[in-house]
């Protein structure tokens, strides 16, 4: 057995599973609360998940959702991937990955998928930079990420850095890193009882009011509204 590639739609959580196959989580619809060996984050169109083979995972949804799952069977993987996904867990999607991922909302056969995803995510492939900046601030959204910032995690110009945001996520680096931003805050708002102003400020809005224009620019909803685990 090499890949094999699921479509499924979640519900209310079931329990925490583990398998000694890796497996990808690529969104198509909707949004997903993703538990990993005690890590947790918020799958969107924007954000996929890489669970290694043997490691614990629970996830809930709560709204319409759809979303393709690849298992790896033991093999398919090398170690050296393996262990660097892992390390990475959270997938920033590419533009041209999410464009394959829609032929599949479209009604279309599901295209070959893991080459891709391992052009784009393994240790070598052509989105390591990207990616790797992707998780530095994913750990730390709140942290000050100016364009320079981000070029020079890179290491590229500024200007360099805005044309590999188009060309890999089809987005600028401040529209991404919103994006980021608002999906912690959702996620937090969610699994934590923190004040709502204290987690606006922790993932980098300048005040509560900021975070509830984002969210319901997004969503129509307010923080405590989306708290309170309303509709998505």
């Amino acid at each position: 057995m090499g890949a094999i590639f699921h479509l499924r739609h979640y519900g209310q959580a079931t329990g925490l599973d583990r398998h000694d196959y890796a497996q990808w989580v690529l969104p198509l619809q909707g949004e997903l609360q993703f538990e990993m060996e005690g890590r947790g984050g918020r799958l969107d169109l924007l954000q996929g998940a890489f669970v290694a083979a043997g490691e614990a995972h629970d996830q809930m949804a709560d709204g319409p959702n759809g979303f393709v799952i690849v298992d790896c069977a033991p093999g398919v993987l090398d170690d050296g991937t393996q262990e660097h996904l892992r390390r990475q867990r959270w997938l920033h999607l590419p533009l041209a990955l999410r464009q394959g991922l829609s032929q599949v909302r479209e009604g279309r056969p599901l295209p070959l998928l893991l080459p891709h995803l391992l052009q784009f995510f393994a240790p070598a492939g052509s989105g390591a930079r990207m990616q790797g900046l992707c998780a530095a601030v994913q750990v730390d959204p709140g942290q000050a990420w100016p364009v320079a910032r981000m070029a020079g995690v890179v290491g590229v110009s500024e200007s360099r850095l805005h044309a590999l945001f188009q060309r890999e996520f089809g987005l600028s680096p401040q529209a991404w890193l919103s994006a980021c931003r608002l999906r912690w805050a959702k996620h937090q708002l969610r699994v934590s009882a923190a004040p709502i102003s204290e987690i606006a400020l922790a993932a980098g809005y300048s005040e509560q009011s900021a975070l509830t224009r984002a969210l319901r620019r997004e969503c129509d909803q307010t923080p405590a509204a989306w708290r309170r685990g309303a509709d998505l």
